[in-house]
């Protein structure tokens, strides 16, 4: 007997990979700027750059608050915005490349990292309500030296890549990020670019935008940066903004328990979450633009005794403390001042002598005593401080 044996054909079919990356966006500045969302527009041209590689580009001019955003980008999801940059003349200068842009009738936030053209680095300044917030984040600047410099004259490439609250920004080297910042709070919102405030120009050019679903860059943070949170007093509640200070919230003693009142109206205080680094970001309350610039912010701190703590701060803020319903005296935003960072606020006060802020000295019973911090966000380049308690 023969015996055939059934063979079973096993056909393969290779299907063409289906790339997720979609091109949202894309400008050579050949055209108009229809694709655009401009803010003081007479700042904002397509010129000719007298580059017959580049052609016509678009001018970025300082005059106040200035920006161009890419209209409808913050539907788009994560993405990445890949593009040329030209610094003209020797003069103060940069761009800023922002991200996560929201505007409501109320205020204007977004996130934003910026290359300076005439200095040759990088520097984190996120926005809030209006108001710069570089003096919290001076752990951030990153020089660009070498083949990596800024020149000035010369077009630089650029690719910055979003990703909920997290910024990759390259510069000239598109293997690996200059800087990846993960500090400006909100995780979606519009991209765009801008010029310094007051100062020189910068040109763009050959914008293009693509919808992502992963960083390129998987390495460690950079830069990167130990931080100790635990260390510092990152328990806080908050209430606010108010036009104006209020003294029942400052006489107030340990009133977790008791509902206080301010004009018929309960105040009702909300935990208030720290940065990564303990940073209290007051500006995401507080008021720039707007009149509402105070808020409160308290926290508990017990003893087993009756005993003098020091408390350490490092503030961008004027700060007001109020301890168990009694004035405690201010700390103001000078801190540690030297030739070259004046005004900062330091994540590494407590414990590096060159970055110190400022001491205070208070009396705590023993138990539950409230500290309550009033914060004013009137000032340029204000909006956070640290504390750290002494053990």
């Amino acid at each position: 007997m023969t015996i055939l044996k059934a063979r079973t054909l096993i056909v393969i079919v290779f299907l063409p990979i289906i790339c997720s990356a979609q091109i949202m966006f894309k400008d050579n500045f050949e055209g108009n700027l229809s694709g655009w969302e401009l803010n003081n527009s007479t700042s904002v041209k397509i010129i000719d750059s007298q580059d017959p590689n580049q052609r016509k580009v678009l001018a970025l001019t300082p005059n106040s608050n200035v920006s161009a955003l890419i209209k409808n980008s913050n539907q788009w999801g994560a993405l990445r915005v890949e593009g040329k940059m030209l610094f003209p003349k020797n003069e103060h200068n940069y761009l800023g490349f922002i991200y996560n842009y929201k505007k409501t009738t109320k205020r204007e936030d977004f996130g934003l990292l910026y290359v300076k053209g005439n200095g040759s680095y990088i520097r984190a300044n996120p926005w809030r309500d209006g108001n710069v917030s570089r003096l919290l984040y001076e752990e951030y600047k990153i020089n660009l030296k070498e083949d990596q410099a800024i020149k000035i004259g010369k077009w630089h490439t650029f690719k910055m890549e979003v990703i909920n609250e997290t910024c990759h920004l390259y510069i000239n080297d598109m293997k690996r990020p200059k800087i990846t910042f993960d500090l400006f709070e909100l995780k979606s919102g519009k991209i765009g670019f801008q010029p310094r405030v007051t100062g020189g120009g910068v040109w763009i050019d050959d914008i293009k935008v693509t919808s992502i679903k992963q960083f390129n860059y998987k390495g460690q943070n950079v830069p990167a940066i130990r931080y100790e949170p635990d260390s510092l007093i990152t328990k806080w509640e908050a209430f606010g903004p108010l036009t104006k200070p209020n003294l029942v919230i400052e006489q107030a003693v340990n009133d977790d328990d008791v509902s206080l009142d301010i004009n018929g109206e309960s105040i009702t205080w909300e935990n208030f979450k720290t940065d990564a680094r303990g940073a209290l970001i007051t500006g995401r309350i507080t008021e720039y633009q707007g009149e509402n610039t105070v808020a409160y912010f308290r926290t508990f701190l017990d003893a087993e005794k009756d005993k003098t703590v020091t408390l350490h701060f490092t503030t961008t803020d004027e700060l007001a403390l109020y301890l168990n319903g009694k004035d405690s005296g201010r700390v103001y935003r000078d801190g540690y001042i030297s030739k070259d960072n004046d005004w900062n606020a330091w994540y590494d006060f407590w414990k590096n002598p060159q970055h110190k802020g400022r001491q205070k000295n208070i009396f705590l019973k023993k138990g539950k005593n409230q500290l309550v911090v009033r914060v004013r966000n009137g000032q340029f380049a204000s909006g956070g401080f640290f504390v750290y308690m002494e053990k």
